[in-house]
């Protein structure tokens, strides 16, 4: 089976170092910024609804740097994907991990929010806690496998997000395994979802977190990775969130689990990913981009 062309270009890419990966974005990003596309209309849109009342130059700095850092995280993909696995995770240099991850004796949900480089985040679960994660399947076969493979180099195992997979991750939590799930996608028209907001904004909220917490006594932690300094190093951060808030009441429950998103974007708010989609049709249409 031939190599598909992004396989092709990130093995080119891998062979410069991280610094000049980003070198490499830095003209993808002007692009993005000049030319109409899906991902600078999206970026604006969602810094305008969470952040209006914000002065004018904050929010340019806050867009201009967003797709900036969109365009970091799609080069890096490159070592990320590419470089083996210790190469990689030894550019995690500052790690800022709660006492409770290493105690646990349970189950263990992380979850990541799209921030930072949550392909590292993956391999370093995958490397040291063996995580399982969610996994939905590229049209591509070529470029199914590639990535299928470069995630699961590091331990861990991938299952789809269909509900056999959901099963899967159900039984890995009974039996004391660690879950990777990023919490803050917006869920399907037709899957449940749960009403809450997410920096004042209507934000339909998965309902995975608070079913798996309400049927297990497990750990739940929040993780990301973030690029540091100097530019090709990158710093951990995983704290403790309180099961019995993820359990409780569906409402509660994911208002609690979006505050918590919210408070960590907030310190490293340029690496968010602006650019998804995140926010209700009803909160897009009150600014005439509810398509």
């Amino acid at each position: 089976m031939a190599k598909p062309a992004v396989q092709r270009g990130l093995e080119l890419l891998a062979r410069c170092s991280l610094p000049t990966q980003y070198r490499f974005a830095a003209p993808i990003a002007a692009c993005l910024r000049l030319v109409p596309n899906r991902i600078r209309r999206q970026t604006r849109e969602n810094i305008e609804l969470c952040f209006g009342d914000r002065p004018r130059a904050w929010r340019e700095r806050l867009y201009r740097e967003s797709i900036r850092q969109t365009c970091n995280a799609m080069t890096e993909l490159a070592a990320v994907w590419c470089w083996p696995v210790d190469a990689v995770l030894a550019r995690v240099t500052r790690q800022d991990v709660c006492a409770e991850f290493g105690r646990t004796g349970r189950g263990r949900i992380v979850l990541a929010p799209h921030l930072g480089s949550w392909e590292t985040l993956a391999l370093w679960l995958g490397r040291h806690a063996d995580a399982m994660m969610l996994y939905k399947q590229r049209k591509s076969p070529a470029l199914d496998r590639f990535v299928l493979d470069a995630r699961a180099r590091a331990g861990g195992s991938l299952v789809p997000t269909q509900k056999h997979g959901l099963r899967k991750m159900l039984l890995e939590l009974k039996n004391g395994g660690t879950l990777m799930i990023l919490p803050d996608q917006r869920p399907r028209r037709s899957k449940a979802q749960i009403e809450s907001t997410l920096f004042g904004v209507s934000a339909p909220t998965t309902t995975l977190v608070h079913k798996l917490c309400s049927k297990v006594a497990c750990d739940v932690f929040i993780a990301s990775i973030y690029r540091s300094t100097p530019p090709g190093e990158f710093g951990l951060r995983i704290e403790p969130l309180e099961h019995a808030r993820l359990a409780a009441d569906p409402t509660a429950s994911a208002q609690y689990l979006n505050d918590r998103i919210e408070k960590l974007v907030a310190d490293y708010i340029e690496q968010y990913q602006w650019g998804y989609r995140r926010f209700a049709k009803s909160a897009y249409e009150s600014t005439g981009q509810g398509k």
